[in-house]
């Protein structure tokens, strides 16, 4: 059974004590140890310091009072019947627990208290406990957690403001996909962001990156429906040399590439069974197997993935694995449609305004109240993508210096005549884009030799000339 000290006085709201170490902030301490008289004499020590604590007589109690309460230091015994400290420790660290761990030990069991500290403990003291060397140590594990929250602060600070500046936002609706965004970016858990075809999928995966542990290693973003099959399951997972006929040396992936970071795939729903299966794989074992490879390939990685589709439907249907619609679906953050956040609209015309006014050139000073109305009513069957769209011709074709209602309905004209084929069109021009990158790649790889070159590709060599002809690319013997 759990000690709680009820003490009253010097207490900050909360039942919180003052912060001894000198800190503005209350601490409270975690005491985790089935001896009796080391509890009583930490619970005796830990009051005349002036701390908040709780007291735990094994470890499967301390896990629940660190799942329910906040600590600012665990002193945990190593050797404890059932759950050990070290099991203890471990779990705190892989359920994201960065508080600092001061370790206690039997005298003459140096060995295990290193091991761990390996595994992510501050420090430790023996028994029998010296007073002075826990008062120091508690004070300068303290003095470091603060400085960790300091930093981290300064750290989440310096991110929202860069987020502010990429993500623009004053709807309900999308201030909640960011608060979600920030919530689970503190998990390691595999995230799905559903939303129309431009509605700022990508933006809300690089927030969950940006605020996460894995800010500082590569984000990787794969567009699923822009690679053409045959290729993209060389893309993500990469091969050996010799894999295939102008294989010439190894290819790392894209999976391997976002190494201790985050992949985000989308247009997930895209994917072909087999490749499904493959992912699927990658998700339960943490592992990869390159093209032509035979052994595994550990990869620390974040799945992040997105789709316009209905993947549910798609899982009715036979077309998507429902093992793996579960896998990659443990967190889901909707991006809601511009039309159905209009108060984004005012806010994300000034920006694309100052952005393209100053890439194109012109001194455009705003937008007239009566083009403002029209970009409201307007129903953006593209998103914030057409949008994006929109204000640079509108930009290029404003002859004053003011975005005009005239300017505006023109554009618009234009659009709803051309219809739903103008998105479609945009996603045909990325895939093609893609493709031509992919041929460029595989011919420089081959010194143009359009044999190999087809070879890598995986298409024959007419298919490659063909391709190359489409695109305007130069033909070598």
């Amino acid at each position: 059974m759990a000690f709680i000290n009820k003490k009253k006085e010097k207490t900050s709201a909360g039942g919180r004590a003052p912060n001894p170490a000198g800190g503005s902030a209350p601490h409270r301490i975690l005491v985790v140890d089935d001896d009796a008289s080391i509890r009583f004499f930490m619970a005796e020590f830990l009051k005349k310091e002036g701390f908040g604590f709780d007291i735990a007589g094994s470890g499967a109690e301390a896990i629940e009072l660190l799942k329910a309460a906040d600590y600012s230091l665990v002193l945990l015994d190593e050797k404890m019947p059932g759950m050990s400290g070290i099991d203890v420790l471990k779990e705190m660290r892989a359920g994201g627990m960065r508080m600092p761990v001061i370790m206690i030990t039997a005298y003459g069991s140096r060995g295990l208290a290193l091991k761990a500290m390996e595994e992510g403990a501050y420090d430790f003291f023996t028994k029998p406990v010296d007073i002075e060397v826990v008062r120091t140590v508690i004070k300068r594990a303290l003095e470091k957690y603060e400085l960790q929250v300091e930093l981290e602060g300064l750290r989440y600070d310096l991110e929202e403001s860069a987020l502010r500046h990429e993500i623009i936002a004053e709807s309900p609706s999308m201030r909640k996909a960011l608060e979600l965004a920030r919530k689970v970016a503190q998990t390691d858990v595999t995230v799905f962001v559903s939303g129309e075809s431009g509605s700022g999928k990508e933006i809300i995966a690089r927030a969950v990156h940006r605020l996460s542990t894995r800010h500082d290693a590569p984000f990787v973003s794969v567009n699923c429906a822009a690679i053409p099959e045959g290729l993209l399951e060389s893309e993500l997972f990469g091969y050996e040399k010799g894999a295939f006929t102008g294989a010439r040396h190894r290819h790392i992936g894209k999976f391997e590439r976002a190494g201790g970071g985050t992949i985000f795939l989308d247009e997930i729903g895209d994917l072909t069974l087999n490749l499904q299966a493959k992912l699927l794989r990658v998700l339960q074992d943490r592992q990869i197997e390159r093209l032509g490879g035979k052994a595994m390939v550990k990869v620390d990685i974040r799945v992040i993935s997105a789709t316009n589709k209905n993947i549910s439907g798609l899982v009715k249907e036979g077309l998507f694995r429902e093992d793996l619609f579960y896998r990659i679906k443990v967190f889901e953050i909707d991006v809601p449609p511009l039309r159905e956040r209009k108060e984004d609209i005012p806010l994300l015309s000034a920006f694309f305004l100052r952005k393209y006014s100053a890439e194109i050139g012109k001194d455009i000073k705003g937008i007239s109240g009566p083009a403002m109305r029209l970009l409201l009513g307007y129903r953006w069957q593209g998103n914030v993508r057409e949008m994006e769209n929109l204000f640079q011709r509108a930009i290029i074709v404003e002859e004053g210096n003011l975005i005009g209602e005239d300017t505006i309905a023109g554009i618009i004209e234009d659009r709803t005549e051309t219809g739903p084929e103008a998105t479609g069109g945009a996603m045909q021009a990325a895939k093609e884009a893609e493709e031509k990158r992919l041929i460029e790649d595989a011919l420089v790889r081959a010194r143009w030799r359009r044999q190999e070159a087809a070879d890598i590709l995986g298409i024959s060599r007419k298919s490659l000339f063909l391709k190359m002809k489409k695109y305007g690319m130069g033909l070598r013997d």
